[in-house]
Parts: structure tokens; C-alpha cells; sequence
């Protein structure tokens, strides 16, 4: 966050520094350029003379066009030297403005990471004691709500922390296999046809690969998780070489939203269950592993692409 934060400081700087120097520069060369352009007086001693005239003439348009070089030339070589005095101070203004955000940002993560750390193990254990209750078929109704939302607690607890280990890093060095993406996508549509009401589609040649397994299931599962929640009828699942996309036939999605569609928290439909996490997790998983991951919209659906390439 902090190095997108200090490009868009420095290249805003950079921008707005060029287009003044453009500007600025165009109005002095182009009034310079209409001087120059001028007919230059002749001195009356001239005036009889007209080959001296037209030599006086031609010299001092001589004059006047070197003197339009030379300006150009500095006018270059004062936009290059402001152009780096506004890159450095930019560069060092943007070290000392993003630091209380990167620091904030680090406080945040850990305070998460320890909250979801902490909360874990309650958790598990009010879930096992709900369930070794016994409160009769009268309970059952009240029951069911409680066991669902002490599910959904668990389940943000685990996906809070999951996104500290992301964000804190793994230096465990990862292993590579090679897997067939027809395959492991053929079994993760299974998991989640039961849940969809529709028809789930998957068309694509056996493409082997060289990754990391089970981060690319687990982005899987959160793309196709997101399908079968907005869906209506179908969704479509394609391989192509070491492009992976998956398709919903749901509302599109408005562009403000599409753009926050990978940030924390950020949900575009308040009233559906989900914490907001899991299209985040699933872009922090995949800048730690070099794949590149984005969100299309129409009126035809929502479709999201998943490039093992970057």
C-alpha cells in the first residue's frame, strides 16, 4: 500500500510539475516567436540602400533566429533541472508524508493478527460447547441462528487471520507442482455446484502447470464462492493456457464499485452474508505469488480473470 501511495504522490507531483513547465515554456518561446517574427526597423542611412537594407534585414533575422535556439535550449535544460528538483523533493516529501500512514497501516495489521489470533480459540470452543447442548426440538429455531452466526463469526475470525499471515509474509519457501488446471477446477465446481441453483460450465483443454497448489485453490474457491452467491443461472468457468476466468450471469456491477471490488471489507451488496474479505485474500495471494488477478462488469454479468503469468 505504501509504495502505491508514494508513486501516486511522486508521478501527481511529476505531472503537474511537466504541465506547468510546458505550458510556461510554450507561452515564452511562442511571444518570443512572434517578436522575432517581426519586421525589424531600418535605420534611415539604410533606407537609400537597398542591398544594405535587405543585408541589415537579413542580419538581424540571423540574430533573432539564434537567439530563439538559444532560448529553446535553455528552456530545455531549465525544464530538465526542475524536472529532477521536483522529482527529489517529491521523492523525499513522500518518505516523510507516507510514514505515519505506513506506520498506522503496520499498527493496524498487527492489531489485527492479534485480535483474530486471540479470538480464534474462544471461537472453537463456544462452537463445540453450542453444539454439545442439548436444548430441545423448542430451541431449534433459536438455536439454528445461533450456530449460524457463531459459524460466521469463526469463519471471519479465520479469514482476518489468514490476511495478517499474508500481509506479514511467509518466508517458508514455497513449493511448486505440477498440476492440471481442468482437473483441480473440475473438483473445485463440485464443492459449489450444491450450493448454486443453476448450471456451472467448465470448457478447457488439460493445461499443466508449474504452482503453488493450494493457493491456487483457495483463490479458486473464493472466485467460485463469489460466483455462486450473485449468480442467477449460470456460470461459465474457461481455461485458456494460463488464463483462468470465471463468469456470473449476475447484475453488473456499477464502476465505482468495480474499482473497490478487491479492497477490505468492501462489499457491493450490504445485504448478502460475507465480511468482505475474500476477494482481498484472494488479491493478496496472488501478489505473493506473481499471478495477476482483475474484475470485469456488464450487463451480461461479471467475470473474473485469474493470469498464473502475471
Amino acid at each position: 500500500m505504501s509504495k502505491e501511495l508514494r508513486k501516486k504522490f511522486i508521478l501527481t507531483n511529476m505531472l503537474t510539475a511537466t504541465a506547468i513547465l510546458v505550458l510556461a515554456g510554450v507561452a515564452i518561446f511562442g511571444f518570443s516567436s512572434i517578436r522575432h517574427n517581426m519586421q525589424p526597423p531600418v535605420p534611415s542611412e539604410f533606407s537609400q540602400h537597398v542591398e544594405q537594407e535587405d543585408l541589415f534585414r537579413e542580419g538581424i533575422l540571423q540574430e533573432r533566429r539564434e537567439s530563439r535556439t538559444d532560448l529553446l535550449f535553455i528552456l530545455i535544460i531549465v525544464g530538465i533541472l526542475v524536472e529532477l528538483l521536483v522529482f527529489g523533493a517529491s521523492y523525499y516529501l513522500a518518505e516523510r508524508s507516507i510514514k505515519p500512514v505506513e506506520e498506522a497501516y503496520e499498527k493496524q495489521k498487527e492489531f489485527i493478527a492479534n485480535a483474530s489470533h486471540e479470538l480464534k480459540t474462544p471461537m472453537a470452543v463456544i462452537q463445540a460447547n453450542f453444539e454439545a447442548l442439548d436444548l430441545g426440538k423448542d430451541a431449534e429455531p433459536w438455536a439454528g441462528n445461533i450456530n449460524k452466526e457463531i459459524a460466521h463469526a469463526n469463519t471471519l475470525v479465520l479469514d482476518l487471520l489468514n490476511l495478517a499471515r499474508l500481509d506479514v509474509g511467509d518466508n517458508t519457501k514455497q513449493t511448486l507442482t505440477e498440476v492440471d488446471l481442468n482437473d483441480i477446477l473440475a473438483k473445485r465446481i463440485e464443492l459449489f455446484e450444491p450450493r448454486f441453483s443453476g448450471k456451472m460450465n467448465l470448457k478447457g483443454a488439460k493445461t499443466s502447470v508449474k504452482t503453488v497448489e493450494q493457493d491456487l485453490k483457495q483463490v479458486l474457491d473464493i472466485l467460485l464462492d463469489n460466483a455462486v452467491k450473485y449468480g442467477d443461472k449460470k456460470i461459465n468457468v474457461e481455461i485458456l493456457d494460463s488464463l483462468i476466468t470465471v463468469k456470473n450471469d449476475g447484475v453488473k456491477i456499477a464502476p465505482e464499485d468495480l474499482n473497490n471490488i478487491f479492497d477490505r471489507f468492501y462489499q457491493t451488496d450490504k445485504t448478502r452474508e460475507g465480511s468482505g474479505l475474500g476477494l482481498a485474500i484472494a488479491k493478496s495471494i496472488c501478489e505473493k505469488n506473481g499471478w495477476k488477478i482483475w474484475a470485469e462488469s456488464d450487463r451480461t454479468g461479471t467475470k473474473f480473470s485469474l493470469s498464473l503469468k502475471g
